[in-house]
């Protein structure tokens, strides 16, 4: 059983908290783990008129449990750039920390811009990532094509600055039942 309890405050953009509560038990009844996750999210959003949109995010959750956190602060920016052109650009930082070994064990920056032809449904996108627990930087450029309203056409290229690139196509399609 997964409960989610929490409020919303009535600010502009969105303010919210709460826990989510488990319960698993065995064939026979007996509970046998009860985790009770804290959660927050502030959310606010400008510019919803205008050729440029900014939307900035921050999420945290706690396991009082374990002592592990998570705090993730993003900013997303999408912009008209001409009438058939539009640049979305993300930059986030997560943080994953630890209360009962009082050190944050990984910190995880990334960033992606996306440039989008509005009439054909072509998308060039650029992603890189550094993580500090694997002290590693890892970056994706990839073209993505709108086939239909539900079908999409990605091909990728993984590290493409290093020798062990890996390419990859794939193909998406979404439906509802």
């Amino acid at each position: 059983m997964h409960l989610r309890m929490g409020i919303k405050l009535p600010v502009e953009g969105e303010a919210s908290a709460g826990a989510d509560v488990s319960v698993a038990a065995t064939r026979s009844g007996r509970v046998e783990d009860t985790p009770v996750d804290i959660w927050v999210r502030v959310a606010a959003r400008r510019g919803t008129s205008t050729a440029v949109v900014t939307s900035r995010t921050v999420d945290g959750v706690f396991d009082p449990r374990t002592g592990s956190g998570n705090l993730a602060v993003g900013v997303d920016r999408k912009r008209i750039l001409t009438e058939g052109l539009d640049l979305q650009r993300s930059r986030n930082i997560d943080v994953s920390c630890n209360a009962h070994l009082q050190r944050c064990e990984n910190v995880v920056l990334s960033q992606s811009a996306r440039l989008s032809a509005v009439a054909t449904g072509t998308a060039l996108v650029a992603e890189g990532n550094y993580s500090s627990a694997s002290l590693d930087f890892s970056n994706v450029v990839r073209v993505e094509q709108k086939v239909t309203r539900k079908m999409n056409v990605t091909a990728a290229l993984a590290a493409p600055f290093k020798r062990d690139r890996q390419a990859s196509l794939s193909l998406s399609y979404a439906f509802n039942w």
